[in-house]
């Protein structure tokens, strides 16, 4: 199992992410992701949520990139609303991954109200 640590506690497993918040901006991370998954995922390549409460999120794991696709970058900022903000981070590889052939954006909890906070 791998653990990453910023405003969540990420668990990596060998099947499935849970992110844990330990801070407010974790806490709304979480809650957003939710928000955007139940509205967003049919149009968008997003990590698949598994279940969510709490600000508690569980994901399936997703393969890590090797490059990411500045164009699909630009397109999803332009789907989801929440994602066209300045100080957000999904030009970073490490926020993307690679699910059934596709790749899919891992962390998807940022909007422009938690973006401020950092």
């Amino acid at each position: 199992m791998k653990i990453k640590l910023s405003t969540r506690l990420v668990l990596i497993g060998k099947k499935k992410v849970i992110k844990i918040p330990f801070d407010r901006r974790g806490y709304l991370q979480g809650k957003n992701e939710k928000k955007v998954w139940d509205k967003y995922n049919a149009f968008c390549n997003l990590a698949p949520l598994v279940w969510s409460r709490f600000g508690i999120v569980i994901q399936i794991r997703c393969e890590p990139l090797d490059v990411l696709d500045i164009n699909y970058v630009k397109k999803i900022k332009k789907i989801v609303s929440n994602f066209d903000i300045d100080n957000c981070d999904l030009y970073k590889l490490q926020n993307w991954g690679m699910y059934k052939g596709k790749q899919v954006l891992l962390d998807y909890g940022i909007d422009e109200r938690i973006s401020k906070m950092y």
